[in-house]
Parts: C-alpha cells; structure tokens; sequence
C-alpha cells in the first residue's frame, strides 16, 4: 500500500504491517523535528521511539479530515518539551538554519566579519540555553521547519498572537547575542527588524493539560 491515506486507515484499523510501513515513511521527519527541539540526536530518538508507540495507541482516534503530518508534529513536538523540561533544557544545540541571512546576518559580509558556519553554530548553541521550550518549538517550526504561524498554533494550540510573541522574543534573544558577540554579522538597522513589533499585547499561553 503506497498511498499514505490508506496507510494511515489500515494502520488505525490495527494493521501492523501498514503501521510499520508508516513509521518507516515519517521516521526522518519525527526525528528530525525532535533533535531541532531537544539538540541531542540520542533524545530525538527515545523521543521518536515514545512516539510511535504513542500513535500506535491513539491513531484509531485519528480525523481524516484533519491534516496528518500536523497532528503528528503535535505528538511529536510535545514529546521533545516534555523531554527537554524533565532534564531542565540545558546542553542543548539548536540547529542552524539553512538561510541564516534570514535571520538578519550579513547575506555578504566583509572579510573580516565573516563567520564560517561553525562559528555561527555556536552562536545558535548559547540561544538555545537562553529560550523556554515553547520559544524554542516555535523558532523551530518556523525558521527551520518553515512552517507557517497558522498551521504551529495548531501544532502547539495556543492562538496565533502567541505564537508570534514566542517567536518574536526567540528572535530578539538572537539579536541581542549578535550584537553582544557578532556585532559585525547585523547590517544597519537589522536590531530593530529581528525584533519585530508585536501584533498585540502580551498573551498569557496556556499550558497544555
């Protein structure tokens, strides 16, 4: 069975050999999205591990009319918070985004103030240790993932302001390392810009039960 659709029906109806085919098709990705959020791929895989036995026991409650790979990044996504809270998110690496340059780095910067990726890494590195596990599920899904704010507020549900309050106060994290440590690497005027202005007041999240 090649179609996904009928993966996920089969699987949800207790076909082991569909399920096993599914958990082949979205293991990457499971992993993948929880080593964004944990930093450490030996956790991305327990994590992926406990999740898969997880969307074996609740798959027969699976909508089809809803969206697959988003409740998926759900399961997952709350998973690797709930991993990285219980060892207190620290030692953690956030992944580099592929376009740094959208984060506000000098696209083209000089001689002297450019920066291999490394050094960039380890710029990512210390503002991992500095965001919440909600801050960072958020830049995840956003500026790695590239998922839209819409679609991370279902993956999270929280409403979309706070989402964008999540990511916003991620990106000024990342401004001010930049200025503190690669004050080279920002273009004129990109402070402000990585800040952003809020579409509205603070919001109070609230926590998942």
């Amino acid at each position: 069975m090649g179609d996904e659709a009928a993966l996920i029906r089969a699987a949800a109806q207790g076909d082991a050999h569909a399920f096993e085919q599914l958990v082949r098709l979205k293991r990457d990705r499971v992993v993948r999205t929880a080593y964004q959020v944990t930093g450490d791929l030996e956790d991305a895989r327990d994590v992926a591990q406990g999740v898969f036995l997880r969307l074996w026991r609740v798959l027969p409650t699976f909508d089809p009319k809803r969206r697959f790979d988003t409740w998926l990044y759900r399961i997952t996504v709350n998973a690797a918070i709930d991993h990285l809270r219980s060892r207190g998110g620290r030692g953690v690496e956030l992944p580099l985004p592929e376009d740094p340059s959208a984060l506000g780095f000098v696209s083209n910067p000089s001689a002297e103030e450019r920066l291999d990726l490394a050094a960039l890494q380890r710029v990512f590195q210390r503002l991992a240790e500095g965001l919440a596990p909600r801050q960072r599920a958020v830049f995840v899904l956003r500026e790695i993932e590239g998922l839209e704010t819409p679609e991370i507020a279902r993956i999270l549900e929280v409403s979309e302001s706070t989402v964008r309050n999540h990511w916003m106060q991620a990106r000024r994290i990342l401004r001010e390392a930049l200025e503190r440590d690669y004050p080279g690497l920002l273009p004129r005027g990109a402070g402000a810009r990585l800040e952003g202005k809020p579409g509205g007041g603070p919001e109070r999240e609230e926590e998942r039960a």
